[in-house]
């Protein structure tokens, strides 16, 4: 495990790596973190403030908010500063027991809002799904890196699927079928930046359509079947599924181009969106701060994502490549997923909007994800050999 400001002697290439300096912190990413951060617990504020009881004590959703968020980034600091390489010896471990959490959910979790995800530790509810993002990350990326110069045989895309889809059917029957997406979604994104063979992703694509229709009509719910096609017609069911989507559209189109003010928003103030601090609370930005505040959120979200895919492309090796694309896949994912659901083009999944949505859960996988991503960026220092500096990518591919 190399700590910050380590040295690490590597005989077999004769290289010294210069690992940890703060210089290498990648400051944009640090930056946008810190900023959606605390977005969010402002907007938690305004969403929940109109049902809150007076005072912030700990049962307030903000003051949740900012406790979870303090715990997130101390963590991602502790992680940054380690060497992400340090988890390829946990890998197994981790992906097992991210399983037996999901499992015990199954068994003993706590049910909300239909859907049985959390189980109850006292003052903190853990979402064991939010863990599986992470972990399925992690193992893609030991296994992708591994065996890189064998993904033109399709047996290595086979088990990575397997390895997704096991933690993924066992989300999808909690019932949760937005997370249970996100992990395909960062799958596809892991597999694309591993660089598996485009005939191999087309030809899997083909397949994929027949196997989509048997989901279709034979795994998913009556319900869930219903939630896909009342967003082409939401009026059709005005009191049931179709409401909040009719609502979202309604507290958008109040916000107008700049907005009606923070905690001023007549529809979020006025509890007519329902679980408008977690699903909806793109919604409640676009009515408080108007389609430029919209703009700006989705804005600074792509900065995240980005800033992600740039230490990708500047890490020294390709596990901590991958790790870095499938961070940058899962939020933007999850961001596109959500923002899309409140303007209406795509269908109430249930997920969160990173940093923003009211989650400890949520937001602590996410922080933790990104120290992992710093940790990347703070690894990605110059490398030493025969007395010339050379560049990251020359490592990664030496």
């Amino acid at each position: 495990m190399v700590l910050w400001g380590a040295n690490l002697y590597l005989e077999d290439k004769r290289l010294e790596l210069r690992a940890g300096s703060l210089q290498n912190l990648d400051f944009p990413l640090l930056l946008g973190t810190l900023a959606a951060a605390v977005i969010g617990v402002i907007m938690v504020f305004s969403a929940t403030r109109a049902t809150s009881t007076p005072g912030l004590g700990l049962d307030d959703y903000a003051v949740r908010q900012a406790i979870y968020g303090l715990i997130g980034l101390a963590l991602m600091f502790l992680l940054s500063r380690l060497d992400y390489r340090f988890l390829e010896s946990f890998t197994l471990p981790f992906y097992v027991g991210t399983l037996a959490l999901l499992g015990l959910v199954m068994a003993l979790g706590v049910i909300s809002h239909g859907s049985q995800r959390w189980i109850h530790l006292g003052f903190f509810p853990i979402q064991p799904s939010e863990l599986a993002k992470l972990s399925i990350i992690i193992v893609l990326a030991k296994l992708l890196s591994e065996h890189q110069k064998d993904l033109h045989k399709v047996k290595w895309l086979v088990i990575a699927g397997v390895l997704t889809l096991v933690p993924a059917a066992i989300v999808f029957k909690q019932p949760d079928l937005g997370t249970a997406l996100v992990l395909v979604g960062v799958f596809l994104g892991m597999v694309v930046a591993a660089g598996v063979p485009a005939c191999i992703l087309v030809t899997s694509a083909v397949l994929a359509v027949p196997t989509l229709y048997g989901f279709w009509n034979w795994v998913m719910d009556e319900y869930q079947r219903k939630r896909f096609l009342i967003f082409l017609n939401p009026a059709s069911d005005l009191l049931g599924d179709g409401y909040n989507i009719l609502q979202a559209r309604i507290t958008i189109g109040s916000g107008g181009w700049f907005g009606q003010g923070y905690l001023a928003g007549t529809q979020s103030q006025g509890g007519f969106l329902k679980v408008q601090y977690s699903d909806f609370i793109f919604s409640v930005v676009a009515e408080e701060f108007g389609f430029v505040g919209g703009v700006a959120l989705a804005a600074l979200l792509f900065i995240v994502v980005w800033r992600c895919v740039v230490v990708a492309s500047r890490a020294r090796d390709t596990y901590g490549s991958l790790i870095a694309a499938g961070v940058a896949t899962w939020i933007g994912v999850q961001a596109f997923i959500n923002i899309g659901m409140n303007v209406g083009l795509m269908p109430v999944t249930g997920i969160p909007l990173p940093f923003i949505s009211y989650g400890g859960s949520s937001l602590m996988s996410i922080l933790l994800a990104l120290g992992l991503v710093q940790s990347v960026a703070l690894q990605s220092s110059p490398i030493i050999f025969g007395g010339k500096q050379l560049s990251a990518g020359w490592a990664r591919s030496a």
